[in-house]
């Protein structure tokens, strides 16, 4: 009974570092996180304005921290847009009149004119 009970172990064990042969060595890939900060340009020409008061993100999420809460009416200029860690569609750029920077959720913002890139 014992030899059978460490024959199994053996055969568990063997097969559990054949598995895991093909990862030494690797590093493991992390997920992304809701507020890992994109890579952003100024490569569009648009702009809109602010469709209500407003928190400006420091990542494109809305738990990720706040850069300045923007009055409604507000100008802003697009600088580039990411579909964020949920799907949703975050545009990056400057509040008119400011060097105020940040992200925010293009549903909060009209769209008047110009182009929006991909960042």
């Amino acid at each position: 009974m014992k030899l059978k009970n460490r024959l199994s172990a053996l055969a568990a064990t063997t097969a559990l570092l054949a598995g895991l042969g093909g990862t030494v060595g690797a590093t493991t890939a992390q997920a992304a996180s809701p507020c890992d900060r994109p890579a952003v340009t100024n490569n569009s020409s648009g702009y809109g304005y602010f469709l209500g008061d407003y928190r400006l993100k420091t990542a494109p999420a809305a738990e990720c921290g706040t850069v300045v809460t923007v009055a409604s009416g507000s100008k802003f200029y697009m600088w580039c847009y990411v579909t964020n860690y949920y799907g949703n569609l975050w545009v990056y750029g400057r509040v008119e009149g400011t060097e105020v920077k940040g992200w925010e959720s293009y549903d909060n913002v009209s769209w008047v004119s110009g182009s929006l890139n991909h960042c």
